[in-house]
């Protein structure tokens, strides 16, 4: 692995000389210039891992450097700093090659977020965080799920808007509370608005509120979520959903800071932090003119995505003792244990409805259970076959990679994930045991996926 170097391209000597105290403060190393000529010098002679580069620079520009870059090396990220109200250049730019933009006075959060994140999704390794994180109550120790909290620490201080992607039932609205809850706002309000579930013909009046006699039915004003946030986080949830009528008025919002009720003239101030998920892909939704482009990149400020559990194993897991404990404490019943054999199933199977479909499926394994433990034959249908396919998949004969990797699991889990003491039990080295799991799909190095992309 080569040195996480990172080249800033600045022309103001103290922003750069900032720019780079930053980084240096979270482990990477920096090579510094203010031109963009001496910028592809330094990238022919030591090909730094990532380019932060200012749009405005003496001679070349940043999106004409983005394109030199590209040529040469297409696998580098470049990062693009514009000014304010210059998002027509940074839709340029992202559609040249950049990825990402950020808006001067650039936010240190946002930065360290959005490059550990850019070199996450190419196969590179981050500097170690100097601390644990807070969970805000998300589960699991995957590396997606440590990503996430990374992510949280990291970008909740800024009040850039945040896009969440991820597949229905992954976690978005928590993920969107634990940045409400860890940000400046944390006093304030957390409202969340689905685009989805409510009709077309009130989803403005919803979010922007009405004053009466708007319209038919509007008997009394009405505040809107945005004004109801006030200083807070409004999160619009399946963002994706929302009315193009509604999607230019947003924009509006967003652009000037501002926005009137429905039926009304006087100007509110928008004073909260826009937190927008979506589960559909909303890139393709602007190629398909169902989307504004425009808009897209300005909810698209910090983008996080969370990873489907079934690209999550490790998580599967601690969030099943998780549930059954909830489970439990909640209908007033005694603890309830899973066996090692169900649980591997549980981990094998591919769970397309994600956290959500885990979380229904443990309570209706509780309501059922009467022996105290949950065994596979107790598990649904799809995932016994899974599992029952997995170990013995020819006529009864033993799949010894399946064997193998559920007596790994049993260990782990009788030294509550203590690698060391689950060597010990297995009768075998750490380093033996890190070397099975990663080779059982317990674990993935990063280093090891082809091409350098994340799993």
């Amino acid at each position: 692995m080569r040195s996480q170097k990172i080249l800033i391209v600045e022309d103001e000597k103290n922003l750069r000389s900032v720019l780079a105290a930053t980084l240096e403060a979270e482990g990477f190393s920096t090579a510094q210039t203010e031109s963009a000529e001496d910028a592809l010098a330094i990238m022919a002679r030591e090909l730094p891992v990532l380019v932060l580069t200012d749009q405005r620079l003496p001679g070349m520009s940043g999106t004409e450097l983005l394109a030199r870059i590209k040529e040469r090396w297409p696998r580098t990220p470049v990062l693009i700093a514009t000014a304010y109200g210059e998002i027509e250049q940074a839709v340029q730019a992202i559609k040249a090659g950049a990825e990402h933009y950020l808006t001067k006075p650039v936010d240190e959060g946002e930065l360290v977020a959005i490059i550990r994140q850019a070199l996450s999704c190419r196969g590179h390794t981050n500097p170690p965080r100097s601390q644990d994180l807070p969970r805000h109550g998300i589960i699991g120790e995957s590396p997606g799920t440590l990503e996430i909290l990374e992510m949280i620490n990291l970008v909740a201080p800024a009040p850039s808007n945040v896009l969440i992607t991820g597949e229905s039932g992954t976690g978005k609205e928590m993920v969107a509370r634990g940045l409400h809850v860890a940000s400046p706002r944390a006093h304030a309000p957390f409202l969340a608005f689905n685009c989805g579930a409510i009709p077309l013909d009130l989803v403005e009046s919803e979010i922007f509120g009405h004053e009466k006699g708007a319209f038919t039915g509007a008997v009394r004003s009405q505040a809107g979520k945005l004004e109801m946030a006030g200083s807070g986080t409004l999160f619009l949830d399946e963002v994706g959903d929302m009315p193009l009528a509604m999607q230019v008025k947003l924009l509006r919002t967003l652009q000037e800071r501002e926005y009137t009720r429905l039926g009304g003239n006087q100007p509110l101030r928008l004073a909260a932090r826009i937190i927008a998920a979506t589960h559909v892909d909303l890139a393709k939704a602007v190629e398909a003119g169902s989307f504004r482009e425009d808009l897209y990149y300005r909810l698209n400020v910090i983008p996080l995505h969370i990873p489907p559990l079934r690209e999550r194993r490790e998580d599967v897991a601690p969030l099943v003792h998780h549930f059954l404990r909830r489970v439990c404490t909640e209908l007033g019943r005694p603890e309830v244990d899973i066996a090692t054999a169900a649980l591997a199933a549980m981990e094998a199977y591919s769970w397309p409805g994600n956290i959500r479909q885990l979380e229904n499926i443990v309570e209706r394994l509780v309501v059922l259970n009467r022996g105290g433990t949950i065994l596979a034959a107790d598990l649904p249908n799809e995932m016994r076959t899974t599992e029952t396919e997995r170990i013995r998949p020819f006529g009864g004969a033993y799949d010894l990679h399946a064997v193998e990797r559920e007596a790994v699991v049993s260990a782990l889990n009788k030294a509550q994930s203590n690698k060391s003491q689950a060597a010990l039990l297995l009768g075998i080295s750490r380093k033996q045991l890190h070397t099975r799991m990663k080779n059982l799909g317990l674990i993935v190095d990063r280093e090891d996926v082809p091409g350098g992309e994340k799993l």
